[in-house]
């Protein structure tokens, strides 16, 4: 959020104008959490967002939409559903919302003290307020003087609520004389993980007087506590925010098969053999699924290596997460093997293991075989034929100048530069299948 919440005025014009909106849709009759006629009816924003992004949402029973149309714009349309047997149904009737005071970021955009908001899918986390309790089944925390959120991107702590005036360059109180956190809810953004300088302290909160905020999504006191009473943990709610046109984008993350974005790439699953560090079969099926921006640069890679007579092939691409647990059993060490509870790029969908082939599909020559975790993997180990530093080298470079980054301890793995943009997904492959056909 940057550092202390500078908010300026929204347009008078214009709040007046989403106020009057709001106060008459507050008093519509007909709109309960499930049961109403008047509630199953979701705009077709709401059902094809969910239609298209169903790997992102399927874990999850309720939703809070805050989107517009202007991503310059510092209002939006709050909008809640909960999925009831079946069915998304609308919890309360639409009413507005106050952002960022210049509006929304882009995906992936964010930057501390930017005066934005976020874009995209996140997690509604911990519950908090002035009072020792609330009505909520999310877990809760009360804001005391001694409480504060770090917002310098320096700080070992940037971007967590501590205790205690911090050992940092900036942050801000949890309790304010504005009253403005006397009820809220983190907005999981950038948290899992943190990434310096991304922006800190998202949260829904209450609205003051149709101030815009530095990025925090605000709305009013009461619906605060409307929605606080309503989110349920077990039902992992999220929040989706953005433009709508930016939410229609392509680059918001579908997942696709590689082989309907470039079918010369060979691809050899090794989890789905018994040729990997666990020794056992984790995956039912040999599909590549990725992102489809990750899709779009692996077949920038791909097109780049045949006009030298070459191609790729990919040992790995998107994970479950439950794999991702049973692979950090096996192997609990970061450098090569992702904590489940930080989770890898992999389990989004914007990570690939991958080698190089001839034209005729075969391996070319590189220091090591898959899950190979001695130094002989590192990109900077030397001890090697000089056919397997030219091919690592070789490989490296084209993934580079498609937009990967290599890691360190393992030749053959690369993430997208954008991965931080998309959510973990433990959604099985089969389901994967299901939502595509």
């Amino acid at each position: 959020m940057g550092k202390k919440e500078r908010l300026r005025k929204a347009k008078v014009i214009t709040f007046v104008f989403g106020m009057a909106t709001f106060l008459v849709l507050d008093l519509c009759p007909g709109y309960r959490v499930k049961g109403s006629a008047a509630s199953a009816n979701l705009d077709s924003f709401i059902e094809q967002f969910i239609a298209r992004n169903v790997t992102q949402v399927s874990k999850s029973k309720q939703l809070i939409f805050a989107t517009n149309g202007d991503a310059s714009s510092a209002l939006v349309t709050i909008r809640a559903v909960e999925k009831d047997r079946g069915a998304w149904r609308l919890v309360f009737p639409p009413f507005v919302g106050s952002i960022g005071r210049r509006g929304f970021a882009a995906i992936d955009k964010k930057e501390e003290g930017d005066g934005k908001s976020p874009s995209g899918i996140f997690p509604l986390g911990m519950a908090f307020g002035y009072s020792p309790s609330v009505k909520t089944r999310m877990p809760y925390q009360q804001a005391t003087e001694n409480d504060f959120w770090v917002d310098d991107p320096n700080s070992e702590d940037y971007n967590k609520w501590v205790k205690g005036k911090p050992k940092a360059g900036s942050w801000e109180k949890m309790k304010r004389e504005d009253d403005r956190y006397k009820y809220g809810v983190v907005i999981e953004y950038n948290m899992h993980p943190i990434l310096k300088g991304k922006g800190s302290a998202i949260f829904l909160h209450t609205w003051k007087d149709g101030e815009s905020t530095s990025g925090c999504v605000a709305i009013p006191e009461g619906m605060v506590l409307k929605i606080l009473a309503w989110l349920d943990p077990a039902k992992k709610p999220l929040i989706i925010m953005g433009s709508e046109s930016e939410l229609r984008s392509e680059k918001f993350g579908s997942m696709i098969d590689i082989k309907e974005m470039s079918p010369r790439i060979l691809v050899d699953l090794q989890y789905a053999t018994e040729n990997n560090v666990a020794r056992k079969r984790l995956y039912d099926i040999n599909r590549c699924f990725l992102r489809k921006s990750t899709a779009i640069k692996l077949d920038a890679v791909q097109r780049d290596l045949e006009g030298m007579g070459l191609g790729l092939k990919v040992w790995d691409c998107y994970r479950p997460l439950s794999v991702q647990r049973e692979l950090w059993k096996i192997m609990p060490d970061e450098r090569y093997v992702a904590d489940p509870r930080k989770g890898s790029r992999h389990n989004r969908g914007s990570a690939v293991d991958v080698t190089l082939v001839d034209s005729s599909g075969n391996e070319l020559q590189m220091p090591t075989t898959f899950d190979d975790f001695a130094a002989r993997a590192h990109h900077d180990y030397m001890n090697l034929p000089e056919g397997a530093i030219r091919n690592r080298a070789l490989l490296k470079g084209v993934m580079k100048k498609a937009g990967f980054i290599p890691l360190a301890e393992e030749w053959w793995h690369y993430d997208d530069e954008n991965w931080a943009q998309f959510e973990m997904m433990d959604v099985p492959f089969q389901e994967l299948l299901e939502h595509r056909n």
